[in-house]
């Protein structure tokens, strides 16, 4: 097996310590977003504040990371949320991840705070705390550009930019252009000490211990990618091009704040547009065989995406009907270094709370929220980054925010455990999309579990032999799909611990990147011997990891529930079907998924590890 390192490092102090993790460690949660899990758990104080200085900072590639031709580009970020004060938790892809993996150093674990800006210098000849005072106030793209400057190409950065300067609780982390960790604000959490960046120096790549073995894995990976329709146009068009098959096929797109799922009426926001128009070349992560990175210029703006999230948010949910607005404002919240999901939620419940007339002008300080308004809208995120005007009400985050502007203006907000929904779908649609969202343990967000299987009318039998068990092929029906939610948390988890792409694994058919394969590919790459079966129980041990850690900060079944606007009917509007208009989640349905997916996790009926399922995990 290859051993992995841990670098503490105390910004306060100044002290660096690396200790090796122990073999059994190892094998319980592999690496990346499992390992981090485990270090969590060590280091943060329950119920404790996200912004206090012994508050880790946690930084860890997964297992696979920095083998090439396999996807396996990402890193994990985590720490504890100050955006939601729960369970913080973001993922990277481009070169950082790999380069840190080089340097012989497997996991950063920072607490601390630096009296005046640093950056941390980390290569195979050590880890070095370094003055920033001539970084900080600058944007995200020009600390990268500064730092690969300084330190040649074989180097690799992640950086905070204004929003994480000013603690703005959304505030992301940056690589490159467009890698972006994005959720749960731990741009925020590196802003608080004072870190402006963290730049790595790649030495050696790293090599499997089975060579032959990992080309052969590869090459049939690589194969089954070119076959499978939905990663050839997530090649052709990048993570964009969902929009055509959620919005405009399927048509469960959320719109004007989750009002309607009928989008603004206009061809412009479309991934065709941005192929024709906007594309200028392709390129990717780390040896990525699928490259999904689009470069894009508009006017004088060069920059990378935007990804469906973005696409969809500030386009229909929104109600900007100009895709230049849109890349305009891609490259704004890539500079600032801002969430934008977060943002793009916020300002649309604000909007919706304006039109509605649960707030004024002298709530928004003359801002006069309307759909579509680029230039509100622009104005809005700049007062949110420089926290000026009623931008600093929506600094604070939703939690805040709600605490501020009212009880009455909460069930406008699409959220859930305190952060704002990641994909702009309308969860009424798909009874499991709904649950998964609910579920997740960094808030409501899709990268957690997304079910996408649902929408291939898949028939019963392949679902059995997928999921273990029945599970009822309608998208709509409730039955099963607590067992479906189960399968893909813990499937996603072990795709997080491993550093694999999710974009690649949510895009493939069942049996192409399976536990079977994974486990194989572990082995052959590094070392680690391990069974399908054991794969998927260090997935439930993540999982339930987690879980434990919500349940020290005080959550229950209550916080495993949609926003309220999800159980009521969307509302009549033209161009809808007819057995659109009248959809609603039904609450005593969703209650029986919640209860099946409770007891596949040897979880209580308030959501709570059982004594027994802990103890038969190995969780201490």
């Amino acid at each position: 097996m290859i051993p992995q390192k841990v670098a503490y490092l105390d910004l306060t102090t100044r002290k660096v310590r690396v200790e090796e993790v122990a073999p059994q460690v190892i094998r319980q949660f592999l690496g990346g977003r499992g390992m981090n899990m485990y270090l969590l758990r060590r280091h943060v104080i329950p119920r404790s504040d996200a912004l206090a200085p012994c508050s880790p900072l946690i930084i860890g590639p997964g297992l696979l990371t920095g083998f090439k031709g396999l996807g396996a580009t990402r890193c994990n970020i985590s720490g504890k949320s100050p955006e939601t004060g729960l369970l913080g938790d973001a993922n990277i892809g481009g070169y950082f991840g790999a380069y840190l993996k080089q340097t012989g150093i497997d996991y950063l674990v920072i607490t601390g705070q630096a009296k005046k800006p640093v950056y941390v210098d980390v290569s195979d000849e050590g880890i070095v705390i370094k003055d920033a005072t001539d970084l900080w106030g600058r944007s995200t793209i020009e600390t990268h550009r500064t730092l690969k400057e300084r330190y040649g190409e074989a180097s690799e950065s992640l950086t905070i930019g204004l929003a994480g300067e000013n603690l703005v609780r959304f505030a992301c982390i940056v690589s490159r252009r467009k890698n972006v960790a994005g959720r749960t604000g731990l741009g925020c959490l590196m802003g608080a000490k004072n870190l402006k960046a963290i730049v790595v120096r790649g030495g050696k790549e790293r090599v499997p211990v089975n060579k032959a073995g990992v080309t052969r894995l590869r090459r049939y990976l690589q194969g089954n990618l070119k076959e499978e329709p939905l990663v050839k146009l997530l090649r052709e068009f990048g993570s964009a091009f969902l929009f055509m098959l959620i919005n405009r096929r399927i048509g469960m797109g959320r719109a004007y704040n989750g009002q309607t799922t009928k989008i603004p009426e206009n061809e412009d926001v479309s991934p065709r547009v941005l192929h024709d128009k906007y594309y200028r070349k392709r390129q990717g992560c780390y040896y990525c065989p699928v490259s999904c990175h689009h470069e894009y210029k508009v006017g004088d703006v060069v920059n990378e995406g935007p990804e469906y999230t973005i696409l969809a948010s500030f386009g229909p949910v929104l109600g900007i009907k100009n895709i230049e607005a849109v890349l305009r404002i891609n490259e704004i919240l890539n500079r600032y270094g801002l969430d934008g999901s977060s943002t793009a939620n916020l300002i649309a419940w604000a909007t919706e709370l304006y039109q509605r007339g649960l707030i004024n002008d002298a709530t928004t300080c003359g801002l006069k929220l309307t759909w579509g308004d680029e230039a509100v809208i622009t104005e809005l995120i700049e007062q949110i980054v420089r926290r000026e005007g009623f931008g600093e009400v929506l600094a604070g985050g939703a939690r805040e925010a709600v605490a501020r502007l009212g009880p009455t203006t909460v069930d406008y907000l699409i959220w859930t455990k305190y952060l704002p929904q990641s994909d702009p779908v309308d969860l009424r649609y798909f009874p499991a999309y709904a649950l998964g969202n609910a579920l997740s343990t960094r808030g409501s967000d899709h990268l957690r579990s997304r079910p996408t299987w649902e929408a291939h009318g898949l028939s019963p039998e392949t679902l059995e032999a997928v999921y273990g068990g029945p599970v009822v092929a309608d998208p709509r029906s409730y039955q099963g799909k607590g067992r479906v939610i189960w399968w893909w948390e813990t499937y996603l988890a072990i795709i997080d611990s491993l550093g694999l792409c999710k974009l690649i694994a949510h895009n493939c058919s069942p049996g192409k990147l399976d536990f079977k394969f994974m486990a194989e590919l572990i082995g052959c790459a590094a070392g680690l011997e391990i069974t399908a079966d054991e794969l998927f129980r260090v997935g439930e041990r993540i999982i339930t990891t987690e879980r434990d850690f919500l349940v020290g900060e005080g959550l229950s079944r209550c916080y495993d529930f949609p926003p309220p606007r999800y159980f009521v009917p969307l509302a009549r509007q033209e161009g809808l079907k007819p057995e659109e208009t009248d959809l609603a989640l039904d609450r005593a349905s969703f209650d029986g998924m919640l209860d099946e997916y409770y007891e596949l996790r040897g979880w209580d009926q308030q959501g709570r590890p059982r004594a027994a399922t802990r103890e038969g995990l190995g969780i201490n």
